[in-house]
């Protein structure tokens, strides 16, 4: 909104220190497990006031720390014993929320909040060298010398407890295929964390519109929070690599081992009690020795009222057989040919929907930290890496996906965090990855029809795969959509036979991969229906669809 002088008002508010008392009542209230009486102060001496530009106060780093703790630490989530820890989640994110809307994220010294500690010896050395690197904008006191003494604000914090962000990516995303209680709770800080990243990088960019060269705009740009949680890693070939395996990681033994648990005994859940048994958080009465739960124990030190949700079921005995059964069939424990051939990769490609990466909403947020690394590469390449060396690692991860969640992260229409040329740039790349060597070789640099035409559109895969075709005929549909939108596209004889001789190539290709028992039958039907519809849905787009919003010139 603008002004009538034509000034806009600010994108943030200024801010102000927190009054040495309140922030003494808050630590009180934290160290008693009052948690939600901390952050709903902190939540009324943030609100806004009357006059829309003032100065608001602002919580320290520390606060901010242990609120976006208490969203995913099992204390306060799957292993909440009492409605304080029950409520802290919710009011911890509506805090951190409401304080990246009204300050910002450079404001709110998020990159102090929230920098991972995990091999530092001091927490508080790690958080102060980060407040001196960079002093917010605004009246805020740098007193914060008053240590919170609770563990979860220091040694069984999140950012203690992980190695870096990409290590709680990998292990959220983990949680997304295989512990969905767990993922409810990963899947708010993700979501939060994703929209700070975004805040912050856009506010530095707003930021280095103003710096006098390069260099001043560079470092800027270094001080964002996604690129210090980016140069935080090891060497920086086998840093970027581990950066796409958290985002990609799919619950395999390989990615929890890599990836592992956050939080000591964080898949382990309550008892639940039976209903004569009276809930340990009764009211307290000191004069009746009633003490509530303030005598009981942190979840991380006491497990006995715990049960470990992901322990592995006992090995169940095999039924003895007689002789005679033993010898003319197969034990009942055994699975047949068929069954056995159920999970074969080439079955998971088809079979395997979105869920196998944790559903859309796990997609959507893998998607969202490719766009924030594609934006960062783009202007920080030699810091990073380069667009091309980034988007080959995207296609090293997405091509051999199956063939839902390839298609989902290929399509224009199902994830909604890539922009046209970005999603153009990944479906141009899996195309030159994927295509037959007697395609041709082009200088041109930026995809146009003639490009299209004579590359990409008539020619099959480099294998007789049909999976491997029809990832490839599903890439052509989302160029062709995408030239289209950014009417790049006329529909044309020459279009028209393009597409017809690819389709035709691509069948022709697959006719000599032929599969023997049953189930390999079954799959190979069904991956000849994804073949056969997509080629379809091209002939359709360019005789119906494009060519009545992009006919021929007369």
């Amino acid at each position: 909104m603008a002004t009538e002088n034509g000034a806009s008002l600010p994108l943030y508010r200024p801010t102000k220190a927190i009054p040495y008392e309140l922030v003494q009542h808050c630590g009180i209230f934290l160290e008693e497990k009052l948690y939600t009486q901390a952050l709903n102060l902190l939540l009324n001496i943030l609100s806004p006031g009357a006059i829309a530009s003032g100065p608001v106060y602002v919580p320290s780093p520390q606060y901010l720390a242990v609120a976006a703790t208490f969203l995913v630490h099992p204390s306060t989530t799957s292993r909440a014993k009492t409605a304080e820890e029950e409520e802290a989640p919710n009011a911890a994110l509506r805090l951190l929320r409401l304080t990246n809307t009204l300050v910002g994220p450079i404001s709110a010294r998020f990159t102090a909040a929230f920098a991972f500690n995990h091999f530092e010896s001091s927490r508080q050395g790690r958080r102060r060298r980060v407040e001196d690197d960079e002093n917010a904008n605004g009246d805020i006191s740098n007193d914060d010398t008053r240590t919170l003494n609770i563990d979860l604000c220091q040694s069984a914090s999140l950012w203690s407890r992980a190695e870096d962000f990409w290590h709680a990516v990998g292990w959220a995303f983990n949680c997304s295929v295989l512990h969905p209680e767990r993922w409810a709770r990963w899947q708010i800080w993700l979501q939060f964390m994703c929209e700070v990243l975004e805040d912050d990088w856009n506010e530095r960019k707003r930021q280095s519109r103003g710096a006098v060269d390069d260099e001043a705009r560079r470092r800027i740009l270094e001080k964002s929070l996604i690129f210090r949680y980016i140069a935080g890693g090891s060497t920086p070939y086998g840093r970027n690599r581990r950066i796409l395996r958290a985002i990609f990681a799919d619950g395999s033994s390989a990615s929890v081992n890599e990836f592992r648990k956050v939080f000591h005994n964080e898949l382990k859940t309550l008892k639940r009690e039976s209903n004569n048994i009276k809930k340990r958080e009764g009211e307290v009465n000191i004069d009746e020795d009633q003490f509530g739960d303030y005598l009981s124990k942190d979840e991380d030190e006491d497990g006995s009222d715990a049960t470990d949700s992901a322990a592995p079921v006992p090995a169940r005995r095999p039924t003895r057989q007689s002789k005679r059964s033993r010898r003319g069939a197969a034990p009942k424990d055994t699975p047949s040919a068929d069954a056995a051939t159920a999970d074969t990769p080439s079955s998971v490609q088809v079979h395997g929907g979105v869920s196998l990466l944790g559903g859309f909403p796990s997609l959507a947020l893998r998607q969202r930290l490719l766009h924030l690394l594609s934006a960062v590469s783009e202007d920080l390449p030699a810091s990073f890496t380069t667009l091309e060396e980034l988007y080959h690692l995207f296609v090293e991860n997405i091509r051999h996906l199956p063939l839902p969640i390839y298609q989902a992260f290929v399509s224009p229409f199902v994830l909604p965090h890539f922009s046209a040329a970005s999603q153009t740039t990944l479906c141009e790349f899996l195309l030159f990855r994927m295509r037959e060597n007697a395609a041709p070789d082009t200088d041109e640099e930026y995809l146009n029809q003639a490009k299209l035409e004579e590359c990409f559109l008539p020619y099959a895969a480099s294998t007789p795969s049909i999976v491997d075709n029809t990832k490839m005929s599903i890439a052509l549909e989302s160029l062709l959509v995408l030239l289209a939108d950014s009417d790049m596209l006329t529909v044309t004889p020459e279009l028209k036979a393009a597409v017809q001789e690819g389709i035709m190539a691509r069948a022709e290709k697959v006719q000599v991969e032929t599969r023997k028992n049953q189930s390999s039958r079954k799959t190979e039907d069904i991956e000849w229906c994804w073949l056969l519809e997509s080629g379809e849905r091209l002939m359709f787009l360019v005789d119906e669809l494009l060519s009545r919003k992009h006919p021929s010139a007369k």
